[in-house]
């Protein structure tokens, strides 16, 4: 479970604001035209601004795309910008404080949105936006005084210019923001995804509309910023869904401003034999390749690409990486049996949400993943899928079909018949009478297969969307879980019946990996 997001503490919120007062005081014998000086250089300098007015988080100069984005919004009056910067890279200093106060020196704010998981979390976010409104003297100096009244822990306070800052949770509605004649131009929404509402589609397709609907919306229509500034922690996250390319080679969102950027510049990365990340350059010199490094040795490979290299392989606690054998596959006609199984997955809960086929084959006493369909769509794709795989088999191979006798309904044989139809083309598909036992038991009696080196996959399939979200969701089962189970519940399925093909003659008990002959391929 997420860990709960507490108010901040008020005594702490004051310690920050004394700190902000002290770190930017104006000096006492300073002239008018050292001042014209310093706001002129600033407003023309990103880097500058950054370092003469925050000096509390100006420990470094910039790096360059921070410079890029904010220019970027600062150009654009209609940007939907995209932050997606690794972990410690500033993207919530610079989105929820630094940027609009950057948009307020030019005079380009008339109100922002801040968006955080929930109600706490934004208001936390919105606390140091009113620290620096309200106690940087240096900024009130050169741009003039800006809180008027309100208070972040309500999640609402207005400047003297009537520029209003609200702060909302990602499930709020964010209606009825504007501020007189002044309607919000610039939303952000920053650090949204958690590891619950990732692995729930429904819930994060909730947040989305959200985001693109009562939020969009309740800003300005003659220009408004957009900012989203997170790290891509899973690849169906929020974030993820916001740039748009959730399926690998999928497209971005029309129109947006993305700036991805890793620890480490992609272009320099060194990896030794085994793939892991041994030097390359950091992309914000704030930080040593050593610190990074020692870093990512200390979170663990998988925990650190996710939050430095916004690579989202899922680690599972039953059915680990490493089980997972990628190799160039036999041909399709050496196979004792091939077997497809398909889930349609009518239950409406956070569990069952995806049409899961499966195509599953066993060769020298191996199974193999064949093929993959792990989609959220109606019945009908999936016949389609199934008989497009039956029409580009060889000749001489074929597929047993199966499905739950359970599913098999009239909506299920109505959309088959329509697909079927549609295609002229006839679809066999056998009935499963089994009478199952639990489920999650039956799922986990595959591990053995996995860990003794019994199960292979389609090296060719590896970066195919639907076997990445198939093979996701097996990784996820555990004692407890809540996430998405209805591809390995057709692993099992099939499973089920190629375990009657096995050539007992030929087996070999030998525990691990066998060489496989490259040569035999489909």
């Amino acid at each position: 479970m997420a860990e709960a997001i507490t108010k901040r503490d008020y005594k702490e919120w004051e310690a920050f604001c004394e700190k902000v007062q002290n770190s930017n005081a104006v000096k006492f014998n300073e002239g008018k035209k050292d001042q014209d000086k310093r706001i002129k250089r600033c407003l023309k300098s990103y880097n500058d601004f950054v370092k003469e007015y925050f000096k509390q988080y100006a420990d470094h100069d910039c790096a360059d795309f921070h410079i890029r984005a904010a220019n970027a919004i600062l150009k654009d009056k209609d940007i939907l910008a995209v932050l997606e910067w690794a972990r410690e890279h500033a993207k919530s200093v610079h989105a929820c404080i630094i940027i609009p106060m950057w948009l307020i020196a030019h005079g380009e704010l008339t109100g922002m949105i801040l968006m955080g998981k929930n109600n706490d979390d934004a208001r936390n976010l919105l606390s140091d936006i009113q620290a620096q409104l309200q106690f940087n003297e240096l900024f009130a100096h050169d741009f003039g005084k800006q809180y008027n009244f309100g208070s972040w822990e309500d999640g609402d306070f207005t400047t003297v210019d009537g520029i209003r800052f609200l702060a909302v949770g990602r499930n709020q509605s964010p209606r009825g923001a504007r501020k007189g004649e002044k309607r919000p131009n610039y939303a952000v929404i920053d650090d949204i995804d958690d590891d619950e509402i990732i692995y729930n589609p429904k819930r994060v397709d909730k947040v989305i509309r959200n985001i693109m609907g009562a939020l969009y919306f309740a800003l300005s229509i003659k220009g408004a910023r957009m900012v989203v500034a997170g790290n891509r922690i899973h690849h169906n996250s929020i974030l993820a869904n916001m740039v748009g390319d959730t399926k690998k080679g999928g497209k971005k969102r029309e129109g947006i401003y993305h700036s991805k950027v890793c620890a480490l510049k992609q272009k320099t990365i060194v990896r030794n034999t085994d793939g892991q990340i041994i030097g390359g350059t950091p992309s914000w010199s704030r930080y040593t390749l050593k610190q990074i490094l020692e870093k990512m040795k200390k979170a663990g490979h998988v925990l650190a690409m996710q939050e430095f290299f916004h690579q989202t392989e899922v680690e599972g606690k039953i059915f680990k990486n490493a089980y997972f054998r990628w190799a160039r596959m036999p041909r399709l006609q050496k196979m004792n049996v091939i077997v497809g199984y398909f889930d349609p997955s009518f239950v409406n809960s956070a569990t069952s949400d995806y049409k899961a086929v499966r195509l599953w084959g066993i060769y020298n006493n191996k199974k193999w993943c064949i093929k993959s369909f792990v989609r959220r769509c109606e019945l009908e794709e999936a016949f389609r899928w199934m008989i497009q795989v039956e029409k580009n088999l060889p000749n001489n191979v074929a597929v047993i079909w199966y499905i739950e006798k359970q599913f098999i309904n009239k909506t299920i044989k109505r959309s088959q018949r329509i697909v079927e139809r549609e295609l002229k083309y006839k679809l066999n598909i056998q009935t499963d009478h089994r009478i199952k036992p639990n489920k999650y038991t039956r799922m986990v009696r595959m591990e053995p297969d996995y860990s003794n080196g019994g199960v292979y996959y389609n090296a060719d399939e590896k970066d195919d969307p639907d076997m990445i979200d198939g093979n996701d969701q097996l990784k996820q089962i555990e004692p407890g879980y809540n996430t998405p189970d209805d591809s390995p519940d057709a692993d099992e399925g099939a499973w089920y019946y190629l375990d009657f093909h096995y050539d007992e003659e030929s087996f070999d008990p030998v525990i691990g990996e066998r060489e496989i002959d490259e040569d035999r391929r489909y």
